[in-house]
């Protein structure tokens, strides 16, 4: 026992005679380091894949459609096409293919103009044109009268005009 008690002065003697003290960590310093210019995120220009048109080359024996149609112009999947409503975001059940005689139109890419029937229309734009409706597979169309695999699009019905 006596050994226990001399253990406990002694460190009772260590705890007194050391204090308490606190350490504290020093501040990291703080380093700066240059640099090199970097280009942000949101200054890239990312490449724009061009919009896809989808062309027909009518002949004599096609004759001419007689029907009309009324839309705005719109892109859909990278596709032209007409939508019912310039208001409505274009998807699969309010927007139509459109598909243009190739000898009817030019399409300027930079500024995004569709030059029909001597007239300029950009994308929202109003369009009325002549022509008649088609769906696919079923319908007037087969893989010889389209140039472009509009397919792709996600597309199964369109507007031939022209």
């Amino acid at each position: 026992m006596s050994n226990y008690l001399s253990f406990l002065i002694s460190m009772s003697a260590i705890f007194s005679l050391s204090g308490c003290t606190t350490y504290r960590a020093e501040k990291p310093p703080i380093v700066q380091v240059d640099m090199p210019e970097m280009i942000v995120a949101s200054e890239l220009m990312p490449a724009r894949t061009p919009l896809q048109i989808a062309t027909w080359s009518p002949d004599k024996t096609d004759g001419r459609f007689v029907a009309m149609t009324a839309g705005y112009l719109t892109k859909f999947n990278n596709c032209l096409a007409l939508t019912r409503d310039s208001d409505e975001v274009p998807t699969k059940d309010n927007s139509l293919l459109l598909v243009l005689a190739d000898t009817s139109f030019s399409w300027d890419d930079a500024q995004e103009v569709l030059l029909f029937e001597g007239k300029p229309y950009k994308i929202g734009d109003e369009l009325y044109l002549g022509g008649g409706a088609f769906t696919y597979p079923k319908g007037i169309l087969t893989g010889e009268n389209i140039k472009l695999n509009w397919i792709e699009c996600g597309l199964n019905k369109g507007w031939l005009g022209g």
